[in-house]
């Protein structure tokens, strides 16, 4: 974990069986100078082979693990493994795509999944996309689902403020702000807030974008907001709109289904792939198209009970997943590796049925 957190994760979850191990991370994106760098580096050169193989060289200041250490979980497939036996946690394959990802981190990715002795992803659509890629690697690749991030609590019940559109993301280009803010153009009747990190060069264009005379009043970024005031957002949102052009899954969808709310979302696979894993209905449209996206919009809210009824039973199905579900599916694939890999990979029950098209 980053440096100076380590007492903050023991006091969250205390075990004497939990080593952590904090990293020096001198090369930061979410500083000043880490947001200045990434508005006015080249793509070619902020993506490339050389720049990825020298941010590693740096990030390997780190502490070895301690003594005693059966396996060693790495949370993130893009920096590079050192410890053996160890698991990676991969979001999605992306970075594998032409146009969506980079070489550098696709490089070490590779590499990641020849070292490591086990691979967990959390949703069906980068499963398949890691087993397709990767078929050496079949037997030691998992899936487990996590539950959703920020659940639907009890609010006091109140109408949804008429044409409210939330859209929680980071303003990373593959996120699609773009599309979504032409689409508003067209829909004078509707406000809209996109709380998330402000990831640059795209949130200074973005916001340039929302402060024209057809947006201004009507679009906003805040950047990241608290857990109470996200919580706020769903409880008075008309609907959530995901235009996303990749994700592993999506996190908006996700807790739009816990609390209910009707979602509009792009044709983009891994998001037609979460719908067809969670049984939902959405109103999809093609993530290029701002047309079609408001059209898609004005189709949720003027139908609005029936996808929130589905969201509704999405969210139901999904309420059977806690995080001590996802620990001790996280537990099994640990001990697994501890005791040498014996017979075959332990395996999650609810991503099981749920892939195979049932319910628990």
């Amino acid at each position: 974990m980053l440096t100076g957190t380590g007492d903050e994760w023991r006091r969250q979850v205390p075990s004497e069986h939990i080593g952590w191990s904090e990293i020096r991370t001198p090369l930061r994106t979410d500083n000043r100078l880490g947001r200045l760098l990434r508005r006015h580096t080249p793509r070619s050169a902020a993506t490339s082979v050389a720049l990825r193989r020298t941010v590693n060289l740096v990030r390997q200041w780190n502490r070895a693990p301690g003594a005693g250490v059966d396996v060693t979980i790495y949370p993130f497939a893009g920096v590079p493994v050192h410890a053996n036996p160890s698991v990676i946690v991969m979001h999605d394959l992306r970075q594998l795509h032409p146009g969506l990802g980079a070489p550098g981190f696709a490089e070490v990715i590779r590499r990641n999944v020849a070292r490591a002795a086990a691979v967990v992803v959390s949703w069906p659509h980068p499963y398949e996309q890691a087993v397709r890629a990767f078929p050496e690697a079949r037997d030691k690749i998992a899936m487990i689902p996590l539950p959703a991030f920020h659940a639907a609590r009890p609010q006091p019940s109140a109408e949804p403020e008429a044409g409210l559109l939330v859209y929680p993301s980071s303003t990373a280009p593959l996120k699609n702000h773009a599309t979504l803010l032409e689409a508003m153009t067209l829909l004078p009747e509707c406000r809209l807030v996109c709380p998330g990190p402000l990831v640059e060069p795209e949130a200074s264009r973005l916001c340039a974008r929302a402060n024209r005379p057809d947006l201004r009043g009507r679009v906003s970024f805040p950047g990241f907001v608290s857990t109470d005031e996200l919580a706020s957002l769903y409880a008075r949102a008309a609907a959530v709109v995901v235009p996303s052009l990749w994700e592993a899954a999506s996190g908006a969808m996700l807790e739009a289904f816990s609390w209910g709310l009707p979602v509009a979302c792009a044709d983009s696979e891994p998001l037609l792939a979460q719908l067809d894993f969670t049984q939902a209905d959405a109103a999809v449209f093609p993530a290029h198209n701002p047309a079609a996206l408001a059209a898609a919009v004005r189709r949720l809210l003027q139908d609005r009970e029936h996808y929130a009824r589905s969201s509704r039973t999405a969210g139901a199905l999904l309420a059977e997943r806690t995080w001590r579900d996802t620990a001790a599916d996280y537990v099994a694939v640990l001990d697994w590796v501890r005791a040498g890999q014996p017979g075959p990979m332990p395996r999650s029950s609810f991503a099981e049925t749920l892939s195979s098209g049932g319910s628990r």
